[in-house]
C-alpha cells in the first residue's frame, strides 16, 4: 500500500541536509516491563501506524511511502542487557540514524541493567512531529497496559487526514482569506548568525546530547516568578537563552540576533488535535533587537513584547501558502533542490516540545522514574535548544555533531542559561552587570 507524502513530511526530508531529521525519546524505569508485552504493544501499534514501517519512494514528480511487505517487528525492536553504563549505551543507540528509504521509519531499544529498564525510542521526524510523537507513545502505554490485563491490545488510534491543510478548516472564511495572503515569512532574518563552532574535519565530530535538567523545586519557583513577572515560561527561557547565547556569538555593527521559536500549529485545530498522527509545526522568529536589556529582567519584558506581538497575527501560518504552492506544482526532486538552495534555515532555535502527560504515560506495573525527548541531532553550524517536561522536572537538551570542543561550548552555554534562570528566581541583579562565571 502507498501513501502520499505530505508538505511536512517533504520539508523534514529536505532538513536532513542541516539535521539527522530523526526524534528521540529516552525513558528509564523504576522497575521491569513485561518484555514480551512491551515488544508486542510496539508490533500492534507500529501496526496500526502504518507509516511506520514503510519506506520512502522516490518518484520522477511526487515520492510516497511504501508499507514494507511481510513487516517483522524484530527489525525494529531490541532487548538489550549491556554490561557498560546503561545510559551511555542507550543515548548511543539514540544517536543511530533511521534510512528512510531502505528500513522501517522507527527503531525501539529496551535495555535492561540491574533490575530497571529504560526505552529508548528513534522515529523519522518524517512521519510525525514531537506532539504526535507523544500521541503515539502514548497510545503503545495504552496497549501495553490493556495487554497486561488480558486484553487482545487491538485499541483505536486517529486514523484520520496527515495534510497541513488541516489548519485552516477552524478558520472563519473572512480568517482563511487572511491567512491566504500570508505569503512569506513576516520576519526574515538577514544575517546568518551561528555559535562559534571548532573548524575541524568531519572524523573529529561526533554526536551527543548535552543536557541541562531543572528539578521540580527550582520549577516550581520559576513558575511563581513568572507569575509575580506576568510573563510566561516561554518568555523566561527564551530570554534566558538570548542573554546566554549572546555571550558566544559575534554580531557585526547594525546585526541583531533573531531566535526561531517552533510553534505548534495545533493551535489553530478544534481541541488541539491532528486528524491522524503528522507533522504540523511551523516557527516564528523573535528578535528583540541590539539592546537584549542590562539584566534578565529587562531581556524578558524585550521578549515578552516581542512574542505577544508575533502572536497576535496568525503565529505559524506565514509563509504556508507560498511553500504549499511551491511543494505541489514543482516535481520534489526540483522543488526539493529550490528549497534547500534558497531557503535560509535558521542556524539558531528554539523548540519546546511541552509536557509529556504522566497520566497517559503510564505502564502498569513499571514507574516511570523520567523520561525526555529532543529533536534533530543538528549538523555545523546548525544547532536548537530543545525543551521537554514530565512531572515537572525540565529537560533541556541540545544535540549537535560536533567536536569535544564544541560540546563543552554548549555544556557552558546551558550553564549560563541555568545562571540567568536562578538570577531571574532568587530576583536579584547578577554581578558585575550581568556577568559572573558559569559554574
Amino acid at each position: 500500500m502507498n501513501m502520499k507524502v505530505e508538505m511536512w513530511d517533504k520539508m523534514q526530508h529536505i532538513m536532513a541536509r542541516y539535521n539527522d531529521h530523526m526524534v528521540h525519546v529516552l525513558a528509564r524505569f523504576e522497575g521491569e516491563l513485561d518484555a514480551p508485552i512491551i515488544k508486542k504493544a510496539f508490533e500492534l501499534a507500529i501496526n496500526k501506524v502504518k507509516i511506520l514501517k514503510s519506506v520512502f519512494v522516490w518518484g520522477l514528480n511526487e515520492p510516497s511511502w511504501r508499507e514494507i511487505e511481510n513487516f517483522d517487528v524484530n527489525d525494529v525492536f531490541f532487548f538489550c542487557e549491556p554490561d557498560k553504563d546503561p545510559l551511555s549505551f542507550a543515548e548511543e543507540k539514540l544517536l543511530t540514524i533511521i534510512k528512510e528509504t531502505k528500513e522501517a521509519q522507527i527503531k525501539v531499544w529496551h535495555i535492561r541493567h540491574k533490575g530497571k529498564d529504560m526505552l529508548a525510542v528513534l522515529l523519522n521526524h518524517m512521519c510525525f512531529d514531537g506532539a504526535d510523537t507523544k500521541v503515539f507513545l502514548y497510545y503503545v502505554a495504552k496497549i501495553y497496559n490493556d495487554l497486561l490485563r488480558g486484553g487482545n491490545g487491538r485499541l483505536p488510534i486517529k486514523q484520520g487526514a496527515r495534510d497541513s491543510q488541516q489548519v485552516y478548516k477552524g478558520l472563519t472564511p473572512e480568517e482563511y482569506d487572511e491567512a491566504m495572503k500570508l505569503i512569506s515569512y513576516s520576519k526574515k532574518q538577514k544575517a546568518r548568525i551561528s555559535y562559534p563552532f571548532e573548524s575541524a574535519p568531519c572524523k573529529e565530530r561526533y554526536p551527543k546530547i548535552n543536557k541541562l535538567v531543572i528539578d521540580k523545586d527550582m520549577f516550581a519557583r520559576l513558575k511563581a516568578r513568572t507569575k509575580e513577572e506576568g510573563v510566561s515560561l516561554n518568555d523566561i527561557m527564551l530570554a534566558a537563552f538570548f542573554r546566554a547565547t549572546h555571550k558566544f556569538v559575534k554580531l557585526k555593527e547594525g546585526q541583531t540576533l533573531g531566535i526561531p521559536n517552533m510553534v505548534d500549529l495545533r493551535r489553530y485545530l478544534k481541541n488541539g488535535e491532528t486528524e491522524g498522527l503528522c507533522n504540523l509545526t511551523s516557527m516564528v522568529v523573535s528578535n528583540i533587537g541590539d539592546d537584549i536589556g542590562k539584566d534578565i529582567f529587562e531581556t524578558v519584558r524585550k521578549v515578552k513584547d516581542n512574542m505577544d506581538a508575533l502572536k497576535s497575527h496568525y503565529p505559524g501560518l506565514h509563509g504556508l501558502p507560498l511553500l504549499k504552492k511551491v511543494l505541489d506544482i514543482i516535481p520534489y526532486p526540483i522543488a526539493r533542490f529550490l528549497i534547500g538552495t534558497f531557503f535560509k534555515n535558521p542556524l539558531i532555535g528554539v523548540s519546546n516540545i511541552g509536557i509529556i502527560d504522566e497520566k497517559r504515560f503510564a505502564f502498569d506495573g513499571a514507574e516511570v522514574g523520567d523520561v525526555y525527548m529532543t529533536g534533530s541531532v543538528k549538523y555545523p553550524p546548525y544547532m536548537q535548544l530543545a525543551i521537554s517536561t514530565f512531572r515537572n522536572t525540565v529537560t533541556h537538551t541540545v544535540a549537535v555533531y560536533g567536536t569535544r570542543k564544541d560540546h563543552e561550548m554548549f555544556d557552558k552555554m546551558l550553564k549560563y542559561y541555568n545562571n540567568e534562570l536562578k538570577v531571574f528566581i532568587e530576583n536579584r541583579s547578577a554581578a558585575g552587570e550581568g556577568e559572573y562565571k558559569a559554574s
